[in-house]
């Protein structure tokens, strides 16, 4: 590996409830900047992140997983995560390495309690943090639903840190 100026170096969490579609963003962003050639899919088994044959027989993932690219002069390290609160030890570590976190949000279902209980450690922690709302295409998607959701949960605050409300 090339040597990495420390200064630019960006470790990001992907967090959120199981389900959420962490993994298929994380398979998005490899993908886009030319990591894998191809992106994976949970449901298929075949996601870069999800390589253990055990998250591939239950297609979802079991432990943290991490990939790296580079943009911008920047080397970013994707921390994904899984969403059970069984495996909530592993999602408190990769917090302890990461620079902020995306917390990943599915517009067919809103915020759900392990989304709500991840915002709160990280606010505690003091780590910057932002929601991703994810999974427009599903049919009972809704955006506005997802965001009246976000603030009646009380993870309304960084919309309005973000938009100035």
């Amino acid at each position: 590996m090339p040597h990495v100026d420390i200064s630019r170096l960006r470790n990001v969490v992907l967090a959120g409830h199981t389900g959420s579609g962490k993994t298929t963003i994380a398979e998005h962003l490899l993908h886009k900047a030319g990591v894998i050639n191809r992106m994976g899919r949970v449901d298929d088994g075949t996601a870069s992140l999800d390589f253990e044959p055990e998250e591939q027989k239950r297609k979802l993932s079991l432990s943290l997983a991490v990939n790296t690219f580079d943009r911008d002069g920047s080397h970013v390290t994707l921390i994904d995560t899984p969403g059970y609160a069984d495996f909530v030890g592993e999602v408190i570590a990769a917090f302890r390495a990461a620079d902020a976190s995306m917390l990943v949000v599915g517009a067919d279902v809103g915020v759900q309690i392990e989304t709500i209980k991840l915002w709160r450690r990280l606010e505690a922690l003091g780590m910057p943090r932002f929601l991703f709302v994810n999974k427009m295409e599903k049919e009972r998607a809704d955006f506005a639903k997802s965001l009246a959701d976000i603030w009646s949960k009380g993870t309304g605050k960084a919309l309005a840190d973000f938009t100035g409300v």
